[in-house]
């Protein structure tokens, strides 16, 4: 069986942007997985809405960046979402809560695998407003840039993420409370 954990994506100002549930995939000790099926609910500062594809986020700590790639039913990726972050060294593969720090910009891996960045203009406004955004400037781009040219060869972190996931094995991995539509 899994162990449970609630991810928290936090805004600078110290507000919760979002929320939602997940299982604990203990793959490696340098790196943490949390898997959120379809059909979770997903609680998000705009509203709530449930999930529509598999998820797997992965939290490295003391890094600049947190991923998080979606999976169709078949366990394909259909998507990568990076988001820059404030670095966490408090991650563990047994941790039941893990917070990140969002700075705003992002890498997007979209399901061509096309590569993206953007919100930049919400990091320029940010950091007029929030110091600890313009004290991290450097490094936020630095690891936006890196992400990008990562992504683009399938390198770093992606190395982590798979192309395929076997989502049917994890379905068998959960405790009998998940969500109707993800009982095998």
């Amino acid at each position: 069986m899994l162990l449970e954990a609630n991810i928290r994506k936090m805004l600078v100002d110290g507000d919760q942007w979002a929320s939602w549930h997940g299982y604990h995939i203990p793959v490696s000790e340098q790196y943490f997985v949390i898997w959120t099926p379809i059909g979770t609910s997903m609680h998000w500062k705009p509203g709530t809405w449930i999930a529509h594809k598999h998820q797997l986020s992965y939290f490295w700590p003391a890094e600049w960046y947190t991923m998080h790639a979606g999976y169709d039913e078949q366990g394909k990726c259909i998507s990568v979402y990076c988001d820059v972050v404030l670095p966490n060294s408090n991650y563990t593969n047994t941790t039941e809560e893990l917070i990140y720090t969002d700075l705003y910009i992002d890498a997007v891996v979209r399901e061509d695998y096309s590569v993206y960045t953007k919100d930049q203009e919400v990091f320029e406004r940010a950091a007029k407003t929030y110091p600890i955004v313009e004290q991290a400037r450097r490094q936020s781009f630095e690891a936006l840039d890196w992400l990008e040219e990562q992504a683009k060869i399938w390198g770093g972190p992606f190395n982590s993420s798979r192309v395929n996931y076997p989502v049917q094995t994890l379905r068998t991995c959960i405790p009998m409370k998940q969500p109707v539509c993800c009982r095998a």
